[in-house]
């Protein structure tokens, strides 16, 4: 059940990384609409990572999140995930992400 860590990981990476990119950029100043729009590109890419990891934690905890996640999707899915071993940590991951969305 790496996934969720990994997209948890990622989605720190890029909101650590990006800011400090793009403030020592030259072409910001000369493009501003494409800066902006950059900008807007990185904040959805982290908001989704988190988003996916909070969803993937949740199914890997409760069962019940699971069946309603991947209701559509064929078994191989399911099992290419491993939600079966999600851990001790994926409840309190998927609270502590829930908590963060509600909060901010």
């Amino acid at each position: 059940m790496m996934v969720p860590a990994v997209l948890l990981l990622l989605g720190a990476l890029t909101a650590v990384v990006a800011p400090r990119l793009l403030a020592r950029a030259d072409w910001p100043e000369r493009e501003p609409v494409v800066a902006l729009w950059v900008w807007q590109c990185v904040v959805a890419a982290v908001l989704l990572c988190l988003a996916l990891s909070m969803l993937l934690s949740a199914a890997a905890a409760w069962h019940a999140v699971r069946g309603r996640l991947f209701a559509s999707a064929p078994r191989g899915v399911v099992e290419a995930y491993a939600l079966g071993a999600g851990g001790p940590w994926a409840a309190g991951t998927a609270l502590v992400l829930a908590g963060g969305a509600l909060w901010g």
